[in-house]
């Protein structure tokens, strides 16, 4: 059940985390198919997650692998990527800055989080 709560959470959370990257960047041009590219992103990584912890257990490093593949989606967005692209290209170190947080975030926040639940 802990795993349930966990996803609720994290379906509500890590779309409107994409959202956020795709409403700053808006102002500077960023077109819809950013936002549906990160969306795309977090539904890979959370459907595969949640499939790999709960229904396909003895598959779970495969259901992890896939599930990375979403991770590492949003983290490219974030620093490789269109987000990345658009925030340098608008001269903002403000807008950079908060793309970099963001970027951050990602990388690290999500990274460590699974460890830190047990």
């Amino acid at each position: 059940c802990a795993q349930f709560n966990r996803y609720i959470d994290w379906i509500l959370t890590v779309p409107l985390m994409c959202v956020e990257f795709y409403l700053i960047l808006r102002a500077v041009g960023a077109k819809q198919i950013l936002l549906w590219k990160m969306i795309g992103y977090s539904l890979i990584m959370l459907i595969f997650g949640y499939l790999g912890e709960t229904v396909f257990r003895s598959q779970s490093v495969l259901f992890g692998v896939l599930s990375t593949v979403g991770y590492v989606g949003i983290v490219y967005e974030a620093w490789f990527g269109s987000a990345k692209k658009l925030a340098v290209n608008s001269n903002d170190p403000k807008l950079l800055g908060a793309i970099k947080a963001l970027g951050w975030f990602v990388l690290a926040g999500w990274a460590i989080y699974p460890s830190l639940r047990a």
